[in-house]
């Protein structure tokens, strides 16, 4: 029964009451002796009349808001539903993506598979009658592999497992799978495995393809290194054999002649022994100069006493001296300080040879060299006047001594070896410039 059943039916009861108030009314007009019970139920059914409209309206007040709880309800329930079925259409199209997608599989404690994504199941080649089997079975591993992931999925400590697995499809294609392992424990107590896989093949590709890059460059590199090794042992018995040279023809043969003509003397003849003597004075002389410019190239002690500065300007002036060459050396940023002996050697042999070379092969008879710092960098010029030379036309690793370029080479080699760098400018009837950098640490 609706609310306007219910309302018209205590309107006819209420209409059946002031009709049986107004037959009582009729009556006791021809009955005086009625009048007063006529009045009395007047009164009684007015009340009653008033009760019964009060909780008329009362009960009509409730079954309104009774129908409004019920539409917010059934509006709420209906929103409730609709939500429920888009969560559905959201769950279905995700589990869709991840059978599409991902490579998953739920298995148990043991391994059996529980469930399999479409994709994984297409991978292993196993896209039916797959349930209940052992994963480890089914993905084509080695027996070290397979018995290393059959005990990650048995270990149940609730952690997450990860580590990379190589296995050969069923076309016999070997891929990558990162594969990692999440223990999810059911309200029952029980628990199972999910077993997340990644294609990681592409990478390793990619990792396998730097190791071996690496190794060619490390090996490329080793090769280089001997070979360096090689020329450096070259060079030092080529510059052996110059000193033996220099030795041998200038100061052994300085020697012999100073003995024969000490031995050609004779006292006798006053004049002539007095020619020879002037002649061994100016032999003794050339003799000490000889053995000046020898001791020279050796280790100077200035070098090992005062530092880099002390030690290039005493080898200007020394070999100034003894070449007739102007040799000049300006320290700009008055540089005193101290390195280890290794790198102090190497600065001053390189600028040595880029001296040397300037006398010997450039025909200059200018030579300047200046060093010059800052709180982070050493920095030596060497410059000439000479007659330059074509840069391209030296090789950047002589074959050996004849071709030239030796002493450039071993320039370069001794900047590297302190982790310095050299800077060779030169044009051919101009000059040539020689900058070698060091970092202050």
């Amino acid at each position: 029964m609706n609310i306007s059943q219910y309302i018209k039916k205590i309107k006819l009861l209420f209409y059946i009451g002031i009709t049986l108030a107004l037959a009582t009314a009729v009556l006791g007009f021809f009955s005086i002796i009625n009048q007063i019970y006529l009045w009395i139920s007047l009164v009684v059914l007015i009340i009653i009349l008033g009760i019964l409209f009060v909780k008329l309206n009362t009960s009509i007040v409730r079954l309104q808001q009774s129908v409004l709880n019920s539409q917010v309800n059934q509006k709420q329930t209906e929103q409730s539903l609709a939500s429920r079925d888009q969560k559905i259409q959201e769950l279905v199209a995700l589990n869709y993506a991840m059978n599409k997608a991902i490579l998953y599989a739920r298995v148990s404690k043991k391994g059996a598979i529980i469930s399999l994504s479409e994709r994984f199941a297409k991978l292993l080649n196993i896209e039916h009658d797959y349930e209940r089997k052992n994963l480890i079975d089914l993905i084509n591993l080695n027996e070290v592999q397979k018995n290393r992931l059959l005990s990650l999925i048995t270990q149940s400590s609730g952690s997450v497992f990860n580590e990379e697995f190589e296995l050969k499809t069923n076309i016999g294609q070997k891929i990558w799978l990162d594969i990692s392992i999440l223990t999810i424990f059911k309200e029952s107590g029980n628990s199972e495995r999910l077993v997340l896989c990644s294609d990681i093949s592409k990478r390793k590709e990619a990792q396998i393809e730097i190791e071996r890059l690496n190794a060619y460059r490390y090996k490329e590199k080793e090769e280089l290194q001997k070979s360096n090794a090689s020329q450096i042992v070259e060079a030092q018995e080529e510059e052996r054999k110059r000193i033996a040279k220099e030795i041998h023809d200038s100061i052994g043969q300085m020697l012999t002649a100073l003995k024969f003509n000490i031995e050609s003397i004779n006292l006798e003849n006053t004049e002539k022994a007095s020619q020879k003597i002037e002649g061994l004075k100016q032999l003794s002389k050339n003799l000490i100069q000889g053995t000046r410019i020898a001791t020279f190239n050796l280790t100077p002690p200035e070098l090992k006493d005062y530092g880099i500065g002390i030690a290039l300007d005493k080898m200007a002036k020394e070999l100034s001296k003894l070449t007739g060459k102007n040799i000049l050396f300006e320290n700009k940023s008055n540089f005193e300080q101290r390195f280890d002996s290794l790198v102090e050697t190497n600065l001053y042999r390189v600028t040595q040879e880029a001296v040397n070379n300037a006398i010997k092969y450039a025909n200059s008879n200018y030579i300047l060299i200046t060093i010059n710092h800052s709180n982070s960098l050493l920095s030596i010029t060497i410059e000439d006047n000479g007659i330059g030379f074509d840069i391209n036309t030296i090789p950047s690793k002589p074959n050996n001594n004849a071709k030239g370029g030796m002493g450039l080479f071993f320039m370069k080699e001794r900047m590297n070896y302190i982790n310095g760098r050299i800077f060779i400018n030169s044009i051919p009837n101009e000059g040539s410039r020689i900058i070698l950098n060091y970092t202050i640490l």
